[in-house]
């Protein structure tokens, strides 16, 4: 990809993407804040870094031009140059890598600035209560006071005139949170006639929420026009913009989505979730992990196992694996990141032999739906504040249940959904409470049309009404909040599984019930035994929790109890061999699952007209430690395991089939082909050739 074309986004077919003709996307991200008192570029080694970056195949490099301490890397004279640095550090970075036809995105702080802050206090964030960030590191600042105009956007332009990148790419997203500084309250008074609302409760708060929101989007699409004027077809990226907690349509001119989950925490498994939502967005993107233990600046390299897990993750999916990593301040390679660079260029290489062709399609059978909604509040009141993990956990807790499930799935946003239907037999509503009209339009067709809708927890409303069509009426009070999911019926009895979580008899006409929920042993709502939850009592299951109705040609299927939140905070194992049933039981058609029971493996399809390849990624091994287990390791790689892989519909046809880790198994089960593999190591592809 080069400058003319780095704008243009990628084609899609109804039934997937296809990666670029370079599969397996590799980009590189040099973290570089440093403050003023240590010095920058006293032996500089750009042509070795771009060298080492070429030979692992990178063809993009994120390398700083302004830091969150307001510092710039270049000789500027429209900001602040680090005080302690010689020369032109991110210039001859550039231009070594250039040289290698690797592209260089300038890296710009966006919304923290040190040195901005310090010099014209007027231009710093002001909390709710008053209080502004203090002098002297990272200082949150309001790109809606002068910092726009009077230092923003002139120095966007002098790197874009003096070095001509091949694109931008800002940090962070803090700029669009609440701002109560001066100009933000004039700014909601003169336009509304109000006060911007201070208490969480005040009625106003979703005007402001949905303010806040359109001038930010605004913003953003200033000033990528901005750019894309200075430098026509070039990358702008806006760090996590359009990822899980912005889930929306990028304005005109942001051309990749940089999806950057938290460093501390879980990490295998989120990044398959950012990967597998980045795939269905319809824009190229990026995700972004560290190649360290902990965070950017902790030089405790990351095991190969971990990195292996994180990168295959990513690129199962298509998306660029963009490694974040940390420069020295001298402009050198730490032999850390030299080791992670071969590591990653060996493991690519490895990838490339097994790895679908690029024609070929991702070919998910279900699909979970992601709403700005489930982020921003039905009306726009939560828009940018608090903890997005806690509002995720229905999305992370479907992605979780699905993956040990052992289901082909993808994570599919709103306003993307039309691209992706026509290919899947089952849509999942993660306890959405409300959608956009053409979202509820497109899923009645399908559904009419014979596919599968699984709706969970929640009725989702269209503007502010309940979606008529599916006419499912809950009790408006919950008459507990933890109740039994009772056996499916299928193989032998199983004892009763706990979900966590308001439960509302519920009333569906012409719909047929599939299992009732069994009650808690003389409990009530918010009743607990001691710290514990009361037992299942098996003689009270008056009430529906499972039930389906046709539509159409096909089935909306109803359950009503929030089963993702509970699995995301809880991850009850039993609960996922249930889904598992649940999913069988609802017989949307599939391409592909995995006959397992343990969980942790993650299944991703690809198909090609004669092809298909099934890329396994074992998530298994991750340990979280530290106070309040904060961080993640995977120390080694995990254990052999055998997977069976049921490839459904294949058993009545002639095929040849290969694992890339040795011999495999296969045995025919009526229309279904099984195939027996053994994972030695942290993922494996199997192809089948008809």
């Amino acid at each position: 990809m080069n400058s003319r074309t780095a704008g243009k986004r990628r084609t899609l077919s109804l039934s997937g993407i296809s990666p670029s003709d370079g599969r397996l996307r590799l980009g590189w991200h040099f973290d570089l804040h440093t403050p003023d008192g240590v010095p920058v570029n006293l032996r500089p080694d750009a042509e070795g870094i771009a060298a080492a970056l070429a030979e692992a195949g990178a063809e993009e490099l994120i390398t700083f031009a302004k830091c969150h301490y307001g510092h710039a890397y270049y000789p500027t004279r429209v900001g602040t140059r680090h005080p302690r640095m010689r020369g032109d550090p991110f210039g001859s970075i550039l231009r070594a890598c250039r040289a290698r036809g690797i592209r260089v995105l300038a890296y710009v702080s966006f919304g923290i600035d040190g040195e901005a802050g310090e010099r014209h206090p007027g231009w710093r964030k002001v909390r709710s209560d008053g209080t502004r960030d203090p002098r002297g590191w990272y200082v949150n600042v309001c790109p809606f006071t002068g910092y726009m105009d009077r230092l923003m956007l002139p120095q966007i332009r002098e790197i874009a005139e003096a070095y001509r990148p091949d694109g931008l790419w800002f940090d962070t997203m803090s700029a669009l949170a609440p701002c109560f500084c001066r100009s933000c309250r004039a700014a909601f008074q003169r336009e509304t006639g109000h006060r911007i609302p201070v208490a969480p409760g005040d009625p106003l708060q979703a005007r402001y929420g949905k303010w806040r929101h359109d001038r930010g989007i605004a913003l953003v699409q200033r000033i990528a026009g901005f750019i894309q004027g200075l430098l026509p077809g070039a990358t702008v990226g806006f760090n996590q913009l359009g990822s899980l907690p912005y889930p929306e349509r990028m304005p005109e001119g942001v051309t990749v989505l940089s999806l950057d989950p938290a460093t501390p925490g879980p990490q295998s498994v989120p990044f398959s979730l950012n990967a597998a939502f980045g795939a269905a967005a319809g824009i190229p993107c990026q995700v972004m992990p560290t190649i360290f233990n902990q965070g950017w600046g902790d030089w405790s390299l990351a095991t190969r196992a971990r990195r292996e897990q994180v990168a295959v993750a990513v690129w199962a999916r298509g998306a660029m694996l963009a490694m974040g990593d940390r420069l020295h301040p001298e402009i050198r390679l730490e032999e850390a990141t030299r080791t992670a660079i071969v590591d990653v260029r060996s493991l690519r290489r490895e990838l490339l032999r097994v790895f679908p062709t690029a024609e070929a399609r991702l070919a998910p059978d279900t699909l979970v739906l992601h709403t700005p909604a489930a982020c921003y509040g039905d009306h726009f009141e939560s828009f940018a504040t608090g903890d997005p993990r806690q509002r995720l956990e229905r999305i992370n807790g479907a992605h979780r249940l699905l993956l040990d499930s052992g289901a082909n799935f993808g994570v599919v946003p709103e306003h993307n959904l039309g691209a992706w239907l026509e290919g899947a037999g089952l849509a999942i509503l993660p306890e959405i409470s409300s959608l956009s009209s053409g979202a509820a339009t497109a899923l009645r067709a399908r559904v009419e049309q014979g596919g599968r809708l699984l709706v969970v927890g929640r009725v989702p409303r269209v503007k502010g009404r309940a979606l008529d069509w599916l006419d499912i009426r809950p009790s408006r009070q919950p008459i507990q909040d933890h109740i039994y999911l009772p056996s499916l019926g299928e193989g032998a009895p199983t004892p009763p599984v706990l979900v966590r979580g308001d439960f509302s008899p519920f009333t569906w006409r012409g719909a047929r019930v599939m299992a009732r929920a069994i009650e808690p042993y003389h409990a009530r709502h918010g009743v607990r035994y001691g710290w514990g939850i009361g037992p299942p009592d098996e003689s009270q299951a008056r009430h529906a929790v499972l039930a389906r109705k046709r539509l159409g040609r096909g089935e909306v299927w109803w359950l009503a109890v929030p089963v993702f939140t509970d699995y995301a905070r809880h991850g009850n194992v039993q609960l996922a061999s249930w889904f598992r049933g649940l999913l069988r039981g609802i017989g949307a058609p599939v391409r592909a699952r995995i006959e397992s029971p343990h969980g942790n493996l993650e299944l991703v399809l690809w198909e090609n007209a004669a092809e298909t390849w099934a890329i396994l990624v074992d998530h298994r091994g991750e340990q979280m430690v530290g106070e309040g287990r904060t961080w993640a390791r995977t120390t080694a790689p995990t254990g052999s395991q055998t997977v069976t892989l049921r490839l459904v519909g294949r058993g009545s046809r002639k095929s040849r089939v290969s694992w890339s880790d040795g011999a495999c198994r296969c045995r025919r089960e009526g229309r279904d082909l099984l195939v027996s593999v053994q994972m030695r190591r942290g993922w494996g592809v199997l192809k089948e050739t008809w």
